[in-house]
């Protein structure tokens, strides 16, 4: 049953296990049974009959002998199994069935050689005199020019009983059964056939439709790749039971003949793609991921390979690499079994079934294991049809846990959202209510955090109506982290008063209650002494931006005291800069927030902005600095204050 939050809910690892045991099983006993699984009732034996033991062959490795030749060689060699397995053949091989084991041909007027990949097949069936009358098949002939179209491949064997010979080249592996039979059952079998492979088929078409949905929707490059394997899997499987030439492509040899090594190719790039990002092996295992890369480049020049021309290259290359893959993933599975990873037990119910195929297929083409007709026609179907089912588990409880991971991460990202509006408004409440009231000295000060929670501040201290100390801080960082240690550099603050009318003090002294307590992190500072009083104006600056003085005359002088950053070294030494000041002068410190502005085309506002817009508005009245210089900012970088990602600090003064 389905429910809203998926499939896997509803369904128990258990049974899953119980019904991989069995399968598994199954598969075992039928990869041995070498005897073709065929019905021969009693009456279907009036109308087929394998004869393959009946045939001699003999292996021409120059493939030049000429047929006159072939007929009185005494190498033929009899052949012992119903369906004959030659693995990857050099050359060319002859059959020859004698008059005496000849069946009664007006009952078997069809003889059927039961393979879909063969490049030629000469079937030379009357013997008159010294000629032979040839019918010719295979890749190389087109599939309605020949004598009957068909995928596999069929020849008329006439009434009389006749020596026949056969020649057969193939680039690709080579297993076959010899079938006489007659229209009647061809008919039959093609109707049965066609049934079962056209609901294997569809099967795959809807699993390639229903994942492609589901691969928009949750925008997961796993589902794309597992599209791509299921695609050339299944096309390649066209080639392999022969309906991609006879449907698809029935007048092209070149088409015919790469079809199998270049889509299972694709195929296994797209499959080792889909292993590694699905079992995320970049995290786990980062040597295996390499290695994957590494075998998906050697298929997809497999690939290139065949669409180059070298069939029998391209064809042992993707049966190796078939091998490998297989081998390397059960590798990985048992490794990550054994670490008890939720996503490779998935795995391993969903593809062990394949995994143990392709290893058998692999091993069948290169002749190593016996083979039989379900082995060549239904092996891969029914192991491909138990992965993509069981496999539908698996994403189903994919996407159950990358729901549950998204809930939590949505929770915590909210949880966090309102820590952060926590320690933002406690910030915000840590600041001074009030501007300092200091006779002939107008104030303007500007601080917007970052959208969470910043790390710049202000603090300020004024002992009397004529002097005022104030610190323009900036912690590295954002967030949380910022907020405390900015709520630690107030404290720092606070223990130099007595050092008011020294930056040097004030900022050294800043430094020996910080260092040690803000690791990772450190702070900028700006500190600013004003007696409004004597005139004297002094500055100080650890690792923070310039201070700017604006004379009343316009002339801009920017202040650059050396000075090291707060909370990293023992000890640091600072120097401070004393001006003499007068009425209309003015002075700005800021954070780099301001300086760190930037326009869309990636152009920063920077101190030619600053210095561009002081000149501009040095007549101004001081009540409107604030506002002309938060307008100068958006506008330059059209965006509003309150969507900036940085933090920005300003305080202007002007004596009156």
């Amino acid at each position: 049953m389905k429910t809203g939050q998926g499939w896997i809910a509803l369904v128990p690892i258990q049974p899953l296990k119980k019904t991989t045991q069995t399968f598994f099983l199954t598969l075992l006993s039928l990869i041995f049974f070498t005897k073709p699984i065929v019905s021969q009732s009693p009456n279907d034996m009036g109308e087929r009959i394998i004869h393959t033991t009946k045939f001699t062959y003999w292996i021409d490795p120059s493939s030049s002998t000429p047929i006159e030749t072939v007929l009185k060689t005494r190498n033929f060699t009899k052949i012992t199994d119903d369906f004959v397995n030659f693995g990857f053949l050099k050359g060319t091989l002859w059959l020859k069935l004698d008059p005496k084991d000849f069946p009664n041909p007006i009952k078997y007027p069809l003889l059927l050689i039961q393979a879909h990949n063969i490049d030629s097949v000469e079937f030379f069936h009357k013997y008159d005199g010294n000629t032979f009358v040839v019918s010719k098949s295979g890749h190389i002939q087109p599939v309605f020019q020949r004598e009957i179209p068909h995928r596999n491949f069929v020849f008329r064997i006439g009434h009389e009983k006749e020596t026949i010979l056969i020649a057969i080249r193939s680039e690709i592996s080579l297993q076959f059964a010899l079938i006489f039979t007659n229209q009647r059952n061809l008919q039959r079998e093609d109707y049965i056939t066609q049934w079962i492979y056209g609901l294997f088929f569809g099967s795959l078409g809807i699993i390639i439709l229903y994942n492609l949905a589901i691969a928009f929707f949750v925008r997961d490059r796993n589902y794309f790749y597992y599209i791509g394997y299921v695609l050339f899997f299944g096309l390649g499987q066209l080639s392999l039971l022969g309906f991609w030439g006879y449907f698809f492509v029935p007048d092209s040899y070149f088409w015919k003949r790469i079809g199998i090594p270049f889509f299972f190719s694709i195929c296994l790039f797209f499959f080792v793609l889909f292993t590694s990002n699905f079992l995320k092996l970049k995290i786990r295992v980062p040597k295996m991921a390499r290695f994957y890369q590494v075998l998906g480049f050697l298929s997809l020049l497999n690939a290139s390979i065949s669409l180059l021309g070298g069939i029998s290259e391209a064809s042992i290359g993707v049966t190796w690499l078939s091998v490998l893959i297989c081998l390397s993933i059960f590798g990985v599975l048992i490794w990550g079994i054994y670490k008890r990873l939720r996503s490779f037990y998935y795995f391993a119910i969903a593809f062990v079934l394949l995994l143990i195929t392709c290893l058998v297929y692999g091993l069948l083409k290169f002749g190593i294991l016996p083979s039989n007709s379900f082995l060549e026609e239904m092996l891969f179907p029914i192991a491909s049809l138990a992965d993509i089912t069981l496999f539908a588990f698996a994403l189903a409880d994919r996407i159950q846990l990358l729901r549950q991971e998204k809930d939590w991460a949505l929770a915590q990202v909210t949880s966090l959202r309102k820590e952060r509006k926590i320690s933002r408004d406690i910030l915000m409440q840590s600041l001074p209510k009030t501007i300092p009231d200091v006779k002939n000295l107008e104030i303007q000060i500007f601080i917007q955090p970052m959208k969470d929670v910043g790390g710049d501040f202000y603090e300020y201290f004024s002992p009397n109506p004529y002097e005022l100390g104030i610190v323009l801080c900036d912690v590295s960082g954002h967030g949380i982290p910022a907020s405390l240690i900015s709520a630690m550099g107030k404290v720092a603050f606070t223990t130099q008063k007595d050092n008011i009318s020294s930056p040097k003090q004030v900022l050294e002294g800043m430094n020996r209650v910080l260092y040690g307590n803000c690791t990772p992190q450190y702070v900028t500072a700006s500190y600013v002494y004003l007696n409004t009083s004597t005139k004297v104006w002094r500055f100080g600056r650890a690792g923070h931006p310039s201070a700017y003085l604006q004379r009343s005359s316009g002339e801009i002088i920017k202040v650059h005291p050396k000075g090291k950053i707060i909370g990293v070294f023992p000890e640091i030494q600072m120097e401070e800069i004393t001006f003499q000041v007068e009425p209309k002068d003015r002075i700005l410190i800021l954070s780099d927030g301001v300086l760190e502005c930037f326009h869309p085309d990636g152009t920063m506002y920077g101190e030619a902005g600053l210095l561009e817009f002081l000149r501009a508005n040095r007549e101004i009245p001081n009540h409107l600095f604030k506002i002309k210089l938060i307008q100068d900012l958006e506008s330059f970088s059209k965006r509003e204050i309150k969507d900036w990602d940085d933090d920005l600090t300003f305080i202007f003064l002007e004596l009156v």
